[in-house]
């Protein structure tokens, strides 16, 4: 199955939250959510910030 951009972008989201959701439990598990969402977030030529803002400006459209 194949990802729109979007959905990869809600993906970064995701799992950026769960990084500072973990990160004083399971430090090395956060850790690893914060690399895949920057592996993510850079397979669409992105910071995690830049993923993050587009998110948020695809939310606000939808609206």
């Amino acid at each position: 199955m194949h990802r729109t951009p979007q959905e990869d972008l809600l993906v970064v989201e995701a799992l950026v939250e769960y990084h500072a959701d973990r990160k004083d439990v399971q430090p090395e598990r956060a850790c690893r959510a914060w690399v895949l969402a920057k592996d993510l977030a850079a397979s669409h030529g992105l910071e995690i910030e830049d993923a993050l803002r587009q998110r948020t400006a695809l939310e606000s459209a939808d609206e």
